[in-house]
């Protein structure tokens, strides 16, 4: 027996988008009709949680015998196997990169030193098992003052052939990506981007549509850590939600990204120059800024009702700094992520709910391991008193 999600037929493929970003998929196991061959049943893999975040927490659970998947390729695993041998993929059965991400037509993986020797092998493995990769980037964590990814380019495909890229050579890392049917233009190279943030972007949607709700107008949305736009993508492009977006960041190349989206989703100039904080269309403010230093320009103060800070190690230092950019007189969300040690986390919820009104709801949950003695969480705070 093992737990499916049940999902209408019109949404399967955004389902499987979503669970597949997150690693929350089944994979030896097939998806298979319903009985009423309305719905879909999709198998979840056991790192799925209990309680799924929106809008997967709209499709119910069931628990069920599923259907042997038979039909699939080799496993990566498997064709290494066939490469190197049974005994050496067991000896390092701890070290390989089971986990990847998939960004376009690019696979990003970290590769341990115990298993480097074998680096032409998993590239050759992984590219066989995904065969629309174009391109296989090595993560080496961040670097610079933009913490952007350091991605070292480790395989690629040319003319249907597999093959370890070329040092010295440059392979462009610029592509166009869809996520929940909106397409966003990124650079993992450049700035930093991740599909693993799908459900949290969804999720601040569904905080957006509450919130628009409660106040009765469209909502005033601030940005200031926005990278390429991933989040204001699910925002803007929904009828009637957005009047106003600020959205900045410190890094150009990040900016010069958004200005492109942009473009797409709202039809703001697409030669906009990267500068400075600009109003380029009435109620579009972006540029280059650092958000400490926000309350200093000429931005409206006391103006925004949905602020996003997804800056997950400096959360609580800048929280503070920019809580000024709302309007308190109305009801607000406040949405973002922050690591934190395992035992803290309801000392740092503590910790936040001192910035905010009596009454306020504020929701720590931690959704992943960052490292043996942290989680990655995801913060939302509500507050839907007005106090003006």
């Amino acid at each position: 027996m093992h737990p499916h999600l049940v999902v209408p037929n019109s949404e399967v493929q955004n389902t499987i988008d979503l669970l597949t970003a997150e690693g929350w998929m089944g994979d030896n196991l097939r998806i298979h009709a319903s009985l009423d061959r309305d719905t879909r049943l999709i198998p979840l893999s056991i790192q799925a949680p209990q309680a799924l975040p929106p809008p997967l927490n709209e499709f119910p659970i069931i628990i069920t015998s599923g259907i042997v998947e038979d039909r699939k390729r080799p496993s990566w695993l498997q064709l290494l196997r066939d490469m190197i041998g049974e005994q050496l993929v067991d000896k390092h059965r701890k070290s390989w990169p089971s986990s990847h991400e998939l960004i376009g037509d690019m696979m990003i993986l970290k590769i341990e030193e115990s298993v480097r020797e074998f680096q032409p092998q998993i590239i050759r493995s992984k590219m066989a098992a995904n065969r629309n990769i174009r391109l296989v980037l090595e993560d080496r964590g961040v670097k610079g003052k933009y913490r952007v990814r350091d991605l070292r380019p480790i395989g690629i495909r040319e003319n249907g052939k597999i093959a370890p890229a070329s040092i010295g050579s440059e392979y462009p890392t610029k592509v166009i990506v869809k996520e929940s049917g909106h397409m966003i233009v990124c650079d993992p190279a450049s700035a930093y981007y991740s599909t693993r943030l799908q459900t949290e972007r969804i999720s601040t949607a569904f905080e957006a549509r509450r919130l628009s709700k409660t106040i009765g107008t469209k909502i005033n949305v601030a940005d200031p850590f926005c990278g390429v736009g991933p989040a204001l993508a699910h925002l803007v492009n929904i009828p009637g939600l957005v009047s106003s977006i600020l959205a900045s960041d410190l890094n150009p190349m990040a900016i010069k990204l958004l200005h492109e989206n942009l473009s797409r989703w709202i039809g703001m100039p697409s030669d906009t120059e990267v500068t400075g904080i600009t109003e380029w269309k009435k109620g579009v403010w972006s540029g280059v800024a650092d958000a400490r230093e926000l309350l200093e320009t000429d931005l409206p103060i006391g103006y925004w009702n949905l602020l996003i800070i997804n800056l997950p190690h400096k959360f609580i230092d800048f929280l503070p700094l920019i809580l000024p950019l709302l309007d308190s007189s109305k009801p607000y969300v406040v949405r973002g992520r922050l690591v934190c040690g395992n035992k803290e986390i309801e000392d740092i919820r503590s910790l936040i709910s001192q910035y905010f009104p009596d009454g306020s709801d504020v929701v720590v949950d931690p959704r992943s391991e960052y490292s043996p003695n942290t989680k990655l969480c995801s913060v939302t705070i509500r507050n839907f008193a007005t106090v003006g």
